[in-house]
């Protein structure tokens, strides 16, 4: 399998600056550098680069590689995520490589998502998905957490929570809205999955949907004049993409900070173990249930064929007649189909007399025998 690694960052805010730009195009000759997005595809070499400086000038990065490795980069002015609402989140190492990170360099903090699965996952592509992703983001800016609280559901493992010592441990703060996730949220845990059964009850746990929207109108009223001229000027001076997304947050309600709900991880584990297990005698029976039905089925089909029984042995010389390769692979589909009619019936020996017959008729015929040799 050849290497396929892909690197892409995004400016959000606005075009990069010209420092970063000398940057972006300096990590790489053959990449797609902009002041708006950085590029690249290696199916040999690497990125040479650092992926913090970049993030310096950019705001998003997405990084793929077919041996197991995916990551998502955001990063925000210091100070627009407080530290401490994102270390509740952080595992610091304890049982689990961790998929969220934190950081803060220079003037920059950047939360990063992380996985990389053993063994990889064979062909895959990377274009185009930091567009589904960016969208946690302005969540994040708003205050919305629950894209950390699936960073850090990612390295949950129930069955790994059953020991006494852990009794300690408490949970993060279980972010509201778990019960109508973004689209952005949904690409998330495509690429940084959680266990399901965890993240149902998760759900359960969490608060309600996160209020609708402010009108634009309304936010806009809202603003003193001082800043309004403020952000006249930023679009002016080409910044106004950095401006519609700033009024974009302000449309949404800023969401609270949850409160801990100070369940113990073991208990969690518990919960989310019981609900796999009621998952899994569901699936079972639901799976049962349907085997039946295809047997009832298949047994109603093979009844219909002894009642044809004679047409469809002799509509099989029609297609020995034709001597072509689909017209013996449809007459060996038939032979096979007769046969699981008569041993349904109970009549076997009728059925190997006839095949016996058919045989002894098309002797001369090897790509056909050899299509039937094991009935």
């Amino acid at each position: 399998m050849s290497e396929y690694q892909y690197y892409e960052f995004a400016a959000i805010e606005g075009p990069i600056s010209d420092e970063g730009l000398r940057y972006a195009r300096g990590c790489s000759s053959r990449a797609n550098v902009s002041r708006v997005r950085w590029q690249n595809t290696y199916t040999f070499g690497d990125f040479h680069g650092s992926v913090d400086t970049l993030l310096k000038y950019y705001d998003a990065h997405f990084h793929i590689a077919n041996w197991g490795t995916v990551r998502l980069g955001l990063a925000f002015p210091k100070g627009a995520i407080a530290p401490e609402a994102v270390q509740p989140y952080l595992r610091g190492g304890e049982r689990y490589e961790d998929t969220l990170t934190f950081k803060e360099t220079g003037n920059r903090c950047i939360v990063y998502w992380e996985r990389n699965e053993e063994g990889g996952w064979g062909w895959t592509e990377g274009e185009g998905l930091i567009d589904q992703l960016i969208g946690v983001r302005d969540e994040l800016l708003r205050g919305d957490y629950r894209a950390l609280f699936l960073g850090w559901l990612a390295d949950f493992d129930p069955d790994e929570w059953r020991e006494p010592e852990d009794g300690a441990v408490v949970m993060p703060p279980i972010a509201a809205g778990l019960d109508h996730l973004s689209p952005a949220l949904k690409a998330l845990i495509e690429h940084f999955s959680v266990d399901p059964d965890a993240l149902l009850v998760a759900v359960g746990l969490s608060q309600a949907s996160i209020a609708d929207r402010i009108p634009i109108t309304a936010v806009l009223e809202r603003l003193p004049v001082s800043e309004m001229r403020a952000l006249l000027a930023r679009v002016a001076e080409g910044g106004g993409s950095g401006v519609m997304s700033e009024l974009n947050r302000l449309t949404h309600p800023r969401v609270k900070i949850p409160a801990g709900q100070e369940m113990r991880c073991t208990d969690f584990a518990a919960k989310t173990i019981e609900t796999r297990e009621v998952r899994l005698k569901r699936d079972a029976k639901a799976a049962a249930a349907k085997q039946q039905r295809e047997a009832e089925l298949r047994k109603q089909h093979l009844a219909s064929i002894i009642q044809r029984a004679d047409t469809i042995w002799s509509g099989l010389d029609p297609l020995m007649d034709q001597k072509i390769a689909s017209a013996y692979d449809q007459a060996a589909v038939q032979l096979q189909e007769l046969r699981d009619a008569y041993a349904q019936a109970g009549d076997i020996g009728g059925f190997q007399k006839k095949l016996t017959g058919f045989r002894l008729r098309y002797s001369n015929r090897p790509a056909m025998l050899r299509r039937i040799e094991k009935l």
